[in-house]
């Protein structure tokens, strides 16, 4: 619905477009109006026309907008807007037609991060890509670049020089980030552009090099119009930005990695099988006469010989040939003939080099690959052999030993192999917040403990979730054990059982349970209050106290909301009929034989209570009278043995108040006194 707030409107409710220089507000979600507003007198024009048709289809998309929103429980997350609000131009100063078309090529960015411009160099990339591939290919064998592949070829070079010079202007026009924001003023990206070497590259790679088929009046080699298309290699670091951004955009990125690995070392045997076939060519002719006489066994056969072509004639045995020795060569499998010419020994020797270092990236670089290939695996099957040495070291019973393994094939059967931790916390709060509501928003939707909770403590509570499994027939908790963690359960089947045994309910996905003890909550205190038992194998999340109550430190709001909701759930099972047991139905016949007494019998024996009491209250007065005289009587006989100690003390030293006070020897009589 688009809302005009202006004073002419309500003067002519007779116009439906608003007028030059005016702004518009476009509220996409509808269900942030209340109902209870009502529509201002400066609008009522803007709602009665909405019985024209244009109006009632802008209505209908509005609505069509709605059903197609975002879930609403991620919306309460913050992870989606719920309502976007933007301001668009006036109807009336839109451009249309060709102007329109100008206008957006003229405000036009690329944004680096965008499928759209991921799009671009994937196109890109395919003309950098045929000039590597042919290119090589039309020089060496100049059959290619003659009769009927000459037209093919030439189109083709057209139409990949079309795109280097799109992409020439498109590289004005590519956006770069600063201090986090895309730049997209086109003065800073065209500035930014010519003073990078990006652009001087780029310059040399737009040559038209199609005019050098014209130049016919001059004896140029047959192999040089082809050869000035190197010039196309410039581009090359197009090429590697796309690599770039597709092993980071695929989902199988080791798969992509050794398809290009594979790709790099097929495209340089391509490159050194056109170099051998030329430089023999260049060598020794194509005939056995006058170059060709000496003719190496190193080079290329002769496609002639005494005027007879030879099988080695053709462009697919010529290729197929070079690519054989090419490949021969650079792996260092097999015999290659020996050299003979000064040349022929320096090509083979770089040869060699260049394939021994190819080839040993090649094969360091997949074993890597294969490596990480098996990185989880070999991981998880390390854990599995340490704890079966450990097992056959403590004599562990083979029906545990049995249950462990049944374990560990149920993880690894299920991918449960992956450490959260590790995976996500590269991440920032934010997106591990994110990514974990997204894993687990299935099972959180169905909890009814957060229903009622804050978004941002759902977020604190989703980043503490621990994943857990358990076997058919543990004990997930026992009945009075202190409660350290709560669970909820994402998938499998549990039972609450009694301590002989018997199922009193079934708990299942969205289930959770132990929430009561964390919370301290009943009579019980932090005790579990009953027993469970996994039925089959069961994925728990399990949410430890201290980290609920870190949260709830955050939130203390959130205290009473989660035990309120554990103390409705404590209630509904109290009030749920259970089966009664010989003991207590025996105690409630012996309750009810008892005969009832009436409310005079009652209120004497609460009398004679309340005396007993007061008897009781006197008699332990007195006795703490006479306490606390004997508490005094005891201080002084404790002060008066002091004072004996202090004279007693006085005395064995010898220093009586009479004397000068200088200190004289004490005698041997004195000094045995003192010393006993």
């Amino acid at each position: 619905i688009e809302l005009v707030n202006s004073p002419s409107r309500a003067s002519n409710q007779s116009t439906c477009m608003p007028q030059k220089g005016e702004k518009t507000l476009t509220i996409i979600n509808m269900t942030a109006l209340d109902d209870s507003e009502t529509t201002p007198s400066a609008d009522i024009s803007t709602v009665t026309n909405l019985q024209s048709p244009r109006s009632i289809k802008s209505l209908s998309k509005s609505f069509q907008r709605q059903d197609t929103e975002p879930d609403e429980f991620l919306q309460r997350l913050n992870f989606v807007s719920p309502v976007e609000i933007k301001e668009s131009k006036p109807v009336g100063t839109k451009p249309k037609g060709w102007n329109c078309f100008i206008n957006f090529f003229a405000h036009f960015v690329f944004d680096p991060f965008s499928d759209v411009y991921y799009y671009w160099l994937s196109i890109i990339s395919l003309a950098v890509l045929y000039n590597f591939i042919i290119v090589p290919a039309r020089v060496s064998f100049h059959e290619l670049d003659q009769g009927e592949f000459f037209t093919a070829w030439l189109i083709l070079d057209i139409f990949a020089d079309i795109l280097y010079v799109l992409d020439f202007f498109a590289s004005f026009r590519i956006g770069f980030l600063e201090r986090g924001l895309l730049v997209k003023d086109t003065a800073q990206l065209s500035k930014k552009y010519l003073k990078s070497v990006a652009f001087y590259v780029d310059c040399v790679s737009i040559i038209p090099t199609q005019f050098a088929y014209l130049t016919t009046d001059m004896a140029l080699p047959v192999y040089f119009p082809p050869a000035l298309r190197f010039l196309k290699f410039f581009k090359l670091h197009r090429l590697m930005i796309w690599n770039d951004r597709k092993e980071c955009r695929t989902s199988f990125p080791i798969s992509w990695r050794i398809s290009v690995l594979f790709l790099a070392m097929l495209l340089v045997m391509h490159w050194n099988a056109c170099v051998y076939y030329f430089a023999s060519t260049i060598a020794y002719g194509i005939t056995t006469e006058g170059l060709g006489t000496n003719r190496s066994e190193f080079a290329y056969p002769a496609e002639a010989v005494n005027g007879s072509e030879t099988p080695y004639a053709s462009v697919a045995m010529k290729y197929a040939y070079s690519l054989h020795w090419s490949t021969q060569t650079m792996t260092t499998i097999g015999e290659v003939k020996p050299p003979e010419a000064l040349w022929e020994f320096i090509y083979l020797t770089i040869t060699f080099l260049l394939g021994v270092m190819i080839f040993a990236s090649i094969v360091g670089s997949i074993g890597n690959i294969i490596t990480n290939i098996t990185a989880n695996r070999s991981a998880f099957q390390d854990r599995l052999d340490h704890l079966k040495e450990y097992m056959s070291y403590r004599n562990v019973g083979k029906d545990l030993q049995n249950r462990i393994i049944r374990w560990f094939d149920y993880l690894w059967a299920q991918r449960h192999t992956f450490e959260e931790e590790e995976v996500l916390k590269y991440l920032p709060d934010k997106l591990q917040a994110e990514m974990a509501i997204h894993v687990h928003l299935a099972t959180l939707k169905q909890v009814e403990l957060f229903q009622n909770c804050e978004s941002g403590f759902l977020i604190a509570l989703v980043l503490k979730l621990k994943h857990q499994v358990y076997s058919p027939g543990d004990y997930v908790c026992r009945k009075g054990d202190i409660g350290r963690e709560m669970f909820i359960v994402k998938q499998g089947m549990l039972q609450v059982t009694a301590d002989d045994g018997r199922a009193l309910a079934t708990l299942s996905d969205g289930s959770y349970f132990g929430e009561i003890s964390l919370l301290n909550v009943g009579k019980n205190g932090n005790r579990r209050t009953a027993n469970v038992r996994s039925v089959g194998y069961s994925d728990l999340f399990c949410l430890r106290k201290e980290d609920l109550l870190h949260a709830l430190n955050d939130y203390p709001e959130m205290r009473e909301v989660l035990k309120e909701a554990a103390r409705k759930k404590l209630n509904l099972n109290n009030q749920s009929p259970r089966p009664e047991t010989p003991e207590a139905a025996r105690k409630k016949l012996a309750r009810d034989a008892k005969p009832e007494k009436d409310d005079d019998q009652q209120e004497t024996e609460r009398r004679i209570s309340f005396t007993n009491s007061v008897e009781l209250a006197d008699t332990l007065g007195k006795r703490l009278d006479e306490l606390e005289k004997l508490v005094l009587t005891l201080a002084k006989e404790v002060k008066t043995t002091n004072d004996n100690v202090l004279t007693l003390q006085r005395h064995l030293i010898g220093q009586p108040s009479s004397s000068a006070g200088l200190p004289r020897e004490p005698s041997s009589s004195s000094s045995s006194s003192a010393s006993d």
